[in-house]
């Protein structure tokens, strides 16, 4: 039987407070809320306090949305400040079948993925409290947990009070939350897929590193307001007008994303092992072949080649602005070999994030 929709206008009641849905956020699964009474915290009379509720996906992805309420319910989940905190749910009641499930989370003002690159590089603080923040989130899930996110990039760092002096920075989505070396199928979003991913060798805690290097990358890129992310848990596209370090978006030929996301890596970074995996023994192949090789432009009949970024030193001096202790951060955390990358722990040390507070 088929739980009842959440529409906007709609009253939840969750075991803390009242709920009244003012918003679609994403499509018909996240929302925005105003909170009509709470039994936690006293609402000011003319002060509307919000949250952000989340609701049951289509049937096939239940198993993300209920893993995340189980991963929230982990003993000391609630005790790292640096994840959104969980402050209710809704729904969860075997006498009430229809009514809808819900999580109730701390509303936070943006993700990362709308903060305009001119903001994030006219903040010199803002970066380093953005790494961080996440790095202590991936040091406390991996030393409490043994697990790692999986899923870090623009859309599940969230910010408040971004032109502020002390501006606060979460991660969002526990729902792909995993235990150390997961390898049933290659997760992380395209552009901030680690190597070893990749490889098919499985996702870890130094997967996440990665993935956040990858994402202050994207950060500090010039993104036009018409492009678009597509996530799911095994893809991430962004269409961009223009070239970007990571990823799929300057892509010239059909199909092989795949491998034009690891000749990107390749070019970047440095050569990655073949995959312990033979099913990716051709995206590999082709992959060796894109970073290499040229193609005749029909217009002009000039060569060029077809990934055309450098080192990813020479990608952020490109950008311009990009101070040297960041590019150099970056590079320290975009290792090819996992076993040799930085743990969350190693990096929060970098000099780079000195006196910064999360």
């Amino acid at each position: 039987m088929s739980k009842l929709p959440v529409t906007v206008g709609q009253v939840l009641k969750g075991k803390n407070g009242l709920y009244e849905i003012i918003e679609a956020l994403k499509t018909n699964t996240v929302f925005k809320a105003a909170i009509l009474g709470s039994t936690s915290e006293e609402i000011h009379p003319g002060a509307q306090q919000l949250a952000v509720i989340k609701t049951e996906t289509d049937e096939s992805m239940n198993y993300v949305f209920n893993r995340e309420r189980n991963n929230y319910e982990l003993p000391h989940m609630a005790s790292c400040k640096t994840i959104r905190a969980l402050r209710d749910v809704i729904g969860f009641d075997s006498q009430k079948p229809l009514e809808p499930q819900c999580m109730v989370f701390e509303w936070m003002d943006q993700d990362l993925r709308t903060v305009p690159y001119s903001r994030f590089r006219s903040k010199p603080g803002l970066p380093r409290v953005i790494a961080r923040s996440v790095l202590e989130t991936l040091a406390f899930l991996k030393e409490t947990y043994g697990a790692f996110h999986s899923d870090i990039n623009p859309n599940n760092i969230l910010l408040s009070n971004v032109d502020s002096t002390c501006p606060v920075v979460k991660v969002g989505d526990l729902g792909n939350m995993l235990r150390e070396g997961y390898d049933d199928t290659r997760i992380q979003s395209l552009p901030t897929r680690a190597p070893e991913v990749w490889r098919g060798l499985g996702c870890f805690h130094s997967s996440d590193v990665w993935s956040l290097g990858a994402t202050v990358i994207f950060s500090l890129q010039t993104k036009p307001h018409y492009g678009l992310w597509n996530l799911t848990t095994t893809k991430l596209t962004y269409w961009l007008a223009q070239r970007l370090v990571f990823g799929a978006g300057d892509k010239i030929i059909d199909g092989n994303t795949e491998a034009w996301c690891i000749a990107k890596i390749i070019r970047l970074v440095g050569p990655i092992s073949p995959p312990v995996n033979e099913a990716f023994l051709d995206e590999f192949s082709l992959a060796r072949a894109l970073e290499k090789e040229e193609y005749e432009d029909p217009e002009t009949g000039e060569m060029k080649q077809f990934i055309t970024v450098g080192t990813v030193r020479q990608e952020l001096e490109r950008i311009g602005g990009v101070p040297q202790d960041l590019i150099e951060f970056i590079e320290y955390l975009l290792v090819i070999d996992h076993t040799k990358r930085p743990t969350a722990r190693d990096a929060l040390r970098h000099p780079y994030l000195a006196d910064v507070v999360a």
